[in-house]
């Protein structure tokens, strides 16, 4: 079923145990996101220091409230440009707000058996809502799947997170994707 943002937005708010993000791709919405990565390529100072976004808010929230907050981003370095806008300029920060993040990078760790090209979200263990993306990693739609095989996407966010770190770890031990 397509879902409308506000629909999407709902998911988060009734969210009370926890909220998964399965990432796959090396770019995300490079037409959305083309000013910001063009300044942080360029050397731009980063314009989130000491701003609190609504996404960063509603993450300490749910932390606050005893709802686990997290996601792993499978990549494959090296990283992409896009990657290392992504981790530093968004994943630093949303770390520092209680999300926690882990990368499984493919080059280092391999790539679990069984684990599948498909970006997801996972509410509470019972909802999930597939993401599409066009082949440039422009954000096409979403869909809350009806009838889901559960034990599929715990399958999945478990293979990912079994070899995944944490991402403080990873971007310490890969000085090299730093801009400074």
């Amino acid at each position: 079923m397509p879902l409308s943002s506000e629909q999407f937005d709902a998911l988060f708010d009734d969210a009370t145990r926890s909220v998964f993000r399965l990432e796959t791709l090396p770019v995300y919405n490079p037409v959305s996101e083309a000013a910001p990565l063009k300044s942080y390529l360029a050397g731009d100072p980063c314009p989130r220091v000491g701003i609190t976004t609504p996404y960063m808010s509603q993450v300490t929230e749910h932390v606050n409230q005893g709802v686990r907050r997290y996601r792993v981003h499978v990549v494959h370095s090296p990283l992409t440009d896009y990657l290392r806008y992504e981790m530093e300029w968004g994943y630093t920060f949303t770390s520092q707000a209680g999300e926690e993040i882990l990368i499984l990078d493919t080059a280092e760790h391999g790539r679990p058996e069984g684990l599948v090209d498909e970006d997801f979200w996972f509410f509470d263990d019972t909802h999930v809502v597939r993401m599409h993306y066009r082949d440039d990693g422009e954000i096409l739609g979403k869909d809350l799947l009806e009838q889901p095989d559960l034990d599929h996407y715990r399958a999945q966010r478990d293979l990912a997170m079994a070899k995944a770190v944490p991402f403080n770890e990873y971007w310490s031990a890969h000085p090299q994707y730093h801009r400074d």
